[in-house]
């Protein structure tokens, strides 16, 4: 393993040196070893095991500085409360990664926190990114999950636990808003060369640097969104600190995938005012871009912040209607803007579960709608929906079979329940991790059928329902 440190070497204006605080009787439990191949991270190796372990102190390991809007307030200075960023690894294909270990012990950001991450939160993030990866979503990875001995305090003892993840880039929203507002324009320009060389090179090959890379920050924010609200994703923290510079999905919390059909669905119980339910989603992204903008208004003008910003919305739409074509297997955007406001307003009324029913539409086989009208109680509405459904698609002149075949590969029979991950952490806290692996087996391949895991596929109980998650998790 060849560990870099670039970002490191910006100085102490951009992080704090720190290190990896080992857990009491700390053991690695799960590891990505497909991940690892990939960064080229041999866990064999005996020196490397410490490395990572945090027992071999990495000199140049650092903790970043910034600041965020959280909840639509400000807060002028945050950071890694409990984070490490151990340096940069490369990919085989060619590009830099970071390693960076949450629950690593206290930072000079932990805000009298202690540091620490509970296993239940890091075995949730373990799941979350790496079925985030298999559907295709922009998204942080895990490598290596290790489980302790030691009790973390929360609403009570709990068993400490940490998790490497691997990301493109950890740098944020917040990154840009803390010198922004701070007044360091010279450490603002620093930053603003450290992502073009390191995240879009390709721009600094343009008339206007700054103004392609922004602009396509705004893109991948776009597409992030859109695969988001077409999975049936929320993220629950959407703050501006919680924002990747690259466009990837990162600090899982209090995340969730949706199951009944509810657009105003808030999976975050510490969002009391509904700020990030899932249906305001992309105008929340569309804020915190406007919140990055402002940080570079000595550096273009008004206008040209403007036109960057215009650039969301089409992307995002255009991105989502393709999304949604796939999903429900036709051709035309006006047919999809005819057909699928009528039917989100039948499974918002029929509390269907969103991924079951377009798992259910895939295997859909002509003038046969059964499967599908027994899961509701107005057979009758859905039927006329089914039938015009099915005239259009016909119209469309693709083989019916085929196009089946091309709507399973992105309509996923496996999806991150909260009470699957709920039933997973209490095991894993017994110390059984097979629980764990078998999920973590299935949302690695969601569109296949596992016909031994048949179960993990079925709606939640009741009890599975009503299961709270809160910024906590």
């Amino acid at each position: 393993m060849n560990l870099e440190h670039h970002f490191a070497s910006l100085g102490d204006a951009f992080s704090s040196k720190t290190r990896i605080q080992p857990l009491l009787e700390q053991r690695l439990v799960e590891f990505n070893q497909s991940l690892a191949t990939f960064l080229s991270i041999d866990i064999k190796s005996t020196q490397i095991k410490k490395i990572l372990n945090g027992s071999e102190p990495v000199l140049q390991s650092v903790s970043m500085v910034y600041a965020g809007h959280q909840f639509g307030g400000f807060s002028p200075q945050l950071g890694d409360g409990r984070g490490v960023l151990l340096g940069e690894v490369r990919g085989q294909d060619g590009l830099l990664y970071d390693l960076h270990m949450k629950g690593a012990g206290p930072t000079p950001y932990s805000r009298r926190g202690d540091g620490r991450a509970v296993l239940r939160s890091c075995i949730r993030e373990y799941l979350a990114s790496e079925a985030m990866a298999a559907l295709a979503i922009p998204t942080s990875r895990s490598l290596g999950l290790y489980d302790s001995c030691e009790a973390v305090y929360r609403e009570q003892p709990e068993p400490g636990a940490m998790l490497l993840r691997v990301a493109e880039g950890h740098i944020r929203f917040g990154h840009f808003e803390f010198f922004f507002y701070q007044g360091k324009n010279s450490e603002l320009d620093e930053l603003v060369e450290y992502c073009l060389t390191h995240y879009y090179p390709n721009c600094k090959k343009t008339d206007s640097p700054l103004e392609s890379m922004l602009t396509e920050v705004v893109k991948r924010t776009a597409r992030m969104i859109a695969k988001w609200q077409a999975a049936g994703f929320q993220h629950g923290v959407m703050n501006t600190d919680n924002f990747s510079f690259t466009g990837e999905t990162i600090d899982y919390g209090p995340y969730g995938f949706m199951e009944d059909y509810q657009p105003d669905w808030v999976c975050n119980h510490s969002d009391h005012e509904a700020r990030y339910a899932f249906s305001r989603q992309p105008g929340v992204g569309l804020w915190n871009l406007n919140c990055l903008m402002r940080c570079f208004s000595k550096h273009l003008e008004k206008d040209q912040l403007v036109a960057i910003l215009q650039c969301y919305e089409p992307e995002l739409q255009s991105y989502y209607d393709d999304l949604m074509l796939q999903k429900i297997g036709l051709k035309n955007v006006k047919d999809l803007h005819e057909l699928l406001p009528v039917l989100f307003t039948i499974l918002k009324a029929e509390r269907m579960d969103y991924s079951i029913f377009f798992r259910l539409l895939s295997q859909l086989k002509f003038n046969e709608f059964t499967s599908l009208v027994d899961e509701v109680i107005d057979r009758d509405r859905l039927t006329e929906w089914l039938e015009r459904y099915q005239s259009t698609r016909l119209n469309d002149g693709l083989v019916w079979a085929d196009v089946s075949k091309l709507m399973m590969r992105v309509n996923p029979k496996y999806i991150l329940r909260n009470y699957l991950a709920h039933d997973v952490m209490i095991a894993a806290e017994k110390g059984d991790y097979l629980p764990f692996r078998r999920l973590l087996n299935v949302l690695n391949s969601p569109f296949d059928e596992h016909p031994e895991s048949e179960l993990l596929a079925q709606r939640a109980p009741e009890w599975g329902r009503s299961l709270e998650v809160s910024c906590s998790s």
